[in-house]
């Protein structure tokens, strides 16, 4: 009976195991500042394909346009008030986009790509190290997909580790609620809808022929020549006294807070509040 009732136990585990769906991942490209994966969905121990458009060729220059646009909605500050920042910073783009073009290029039909970045992001005080997930992938309309799991998320400075280990296990694709929302590029892109009706906060979808027009109607910038004509620098925008007090009120109660959850020591927070008060007349 043990022997019998052991074989129970590890066919239903077997059974368990086929029945599961999950995603297996290959690495393309690891690096310090970002990492590209393809990925392929297994059902009942069988890879899923032909689900997406691909091997796609794109051109570089409408990849990097889609990414530049990008732009979303957060909260910020002690109002919650809603700031508008961009998706990728330029050297990001930079980096990232000529990667990801290649990898579509020779993605198969199973394949999507899912890719991390990495970037330092300017907090309320602080200079702070942020990481940004997602997927991205053609479907058969010849439409771009890219879908989010985080954005510029702020990476914990007390993990003994500057960057996360790897890719999460969630797929962006099924996020429905979220504090972060991406901004929809009204020329050639918006939100992915799910069957409700409904628009996936994080989830934006590029029309590839509509992208490649705004590119070839972009102004083309001449590089103009140099000269040695000195130029005065503009100066600054003057900032009223009152604005100034309330910014560095802010700033200062943020930091007192850091302090008291025990995110920066006593002698941080004492040199950056002398900092601060330094700048009041």
């Amino acid at each position: 009976m043990k022997k019998i009732a052991a074989l129970v136990i590890i066919a239903t585990a077997f059974l368990s195991a086929c029945s599961s769906t999950r995603w297996i991942q290959t690495t393309v490209v690891k690096q310090r500042d970002f990492v590209v994966n393809l990925e392929q969905r297994q059902k009942e121990g069988n890879i899923i394909d032909r689900q997406y458009d691909h091997p796609f060729e794109i051109a570089p220059a409408d990849l990097e346009k889609f990414m530049k646009d990008l732009a979303y909605v957060e909260k910020v500050g002690l109002m919650n008030t809603e700031k508008q920042n961009p998706v990728f910073q330029t050297v990001e783009i930079e980096q990232l986009a000529p990667v990801l073009a290649d990898t579509l290029a020779k993605a198969d039909a199973s394949q999507r790509i899912r890719f991390i970045s990495y970037n330092r992001g300017q907090a309320l005080i602080f200079s702070v190290s942020r990481e940004t997930e997602g997927v991205m992938f053609v479907d058969s309309g010849k439409r771009l997909n890219i879908a989010f799991n985080f954005i510029n998320s702020e990476i914990d400075p007390t993990e003994t580790r500057p960057y996360s280990p790897g890719l999460s296990k969630d797929d962006p694709l099924e996020i429905k609620f979220s504090d972060t929302t991406i901004i929809p590029v009204t020329a050639y892109a918006d939100l992915h809808k799910f069957e409700t009706g409904a628009p996936a906060p994080m989830w934006v979808v590029a029309d590839l022929e509509k992208l490649n027009q705004a590119v070839s109607a972009a102004p083309v910038v001449t590089p103009q020549p140099e000269t040695n004509t000195a130029v005065e620098p503009a100066a600054p925008a003057k900032v009223s006294e009152s604005a100034l007090q309330d910014d560095i009120k802010d700033k200062l109660t943020y930091l007192k807070e850091l302090l008291d959850e025990g995110l920066i020591s006593e002698k941080d927070y004492d040199a950056k509040k002398t900092e601060l008060l330094d700048k009041i007349k």
